[in-house]
């Protein structure tokens, strides 16, 4: 699950200090604030936030409300050392999610993994890029940050992404996309160009023109 960026809300010492070692060993980067003054700057820039609910100045509660406030929807667990209903039930009514101190972090990192697949379904890495194959999306190393294709350049990288690591030749393409149009080759460089430059892949590293053949989506790129 790497290429996430986690928020810990959190604190005591011990416990963000462990939560953000063990989530950066796990691949994530987790940034950790021990209260909510300043966490409204960066929501923006994180996937997912794990949140205690005793907390100098404005609680979980309150902080997760202003989170949902700006419609931004972004998973939220609560963290607490309250095991009483209510507080499970309220935290469970302004966030997705509630586990209890002391904690498992075997447990934590479960809970994680499946709120974020069913959040941002199964993505994959290929260099700064983050594919998700099932919704048809691409993001630029920030997950908030998706890279607007039109239909066509849409069509044109799932086509590849879904035939990665393989070449498609210009008649492929053309079966493909426009089986019933005149098979004029430099449409395909055209867009072909387009879809790298909204890549940032100027130099045909990911989308690789295999000269005399067509082209393909590398999964790997050599140093």
């Amino acid at each position: 699950m790497k290429g996430f960026t986690i928020l810990i809300v959190e604190d005591d010492q011990m416990i963000g200090d462990l939560l953000q070692k063990i989530l950066q060993r796990e691949g994530y980067e987790a940034i950790w604030k021990t209260d909510g003054r300043d966490i409204m700057s960066l929501i923006q820039q994180v996937d997912l936030v794990i949140m205690d609910i005793m907390l100098p100045g404005e609680d979980g509660y309150q902080l997760s409300k202003n989170i949902k406030r700006l419609g931004l929807n972004i998973p939220i667990i609560f963290l607490s050392a309250r095991n009483d209903i209510d507080s499970k039930l309220e935290g469970l009514t302004v966030g997705e999610d509630y586990l209890t101190k002391p904690f498992d972090p075997r447990e934590l990192l479960l809970r994680m993994q499946k709120m974020l697949s069913q959040q941002y379904g199964t993505l994959t890495q290929i260099q700064h890029l983050f594919i998700d194959g099932e919704r048809r999306k691409v993001f630029n190393q920030n997950l908030h940050d998706e890279i607007a294709l039109t239909a066509t350049e849409r069509k044109m990288f799932f086509y590849l992404f879904d035939n990665r690591d393989r070449v498609l030749t210009k008649d492929q393409f053309f079966d493909y996309l426009w089986p019933l149009d005149e098979r004029n080759h430099n449409i395909l460089n055209v867009h072909i160009k387009k879809i790298r430059a909204k890549l940032h892949d100027p130099a045909g590293g990911i989308v690789q023109n295999i000269y005399g053949e067509g082209y393909r989506l590398n999964t790997y790129i050599k140093k």
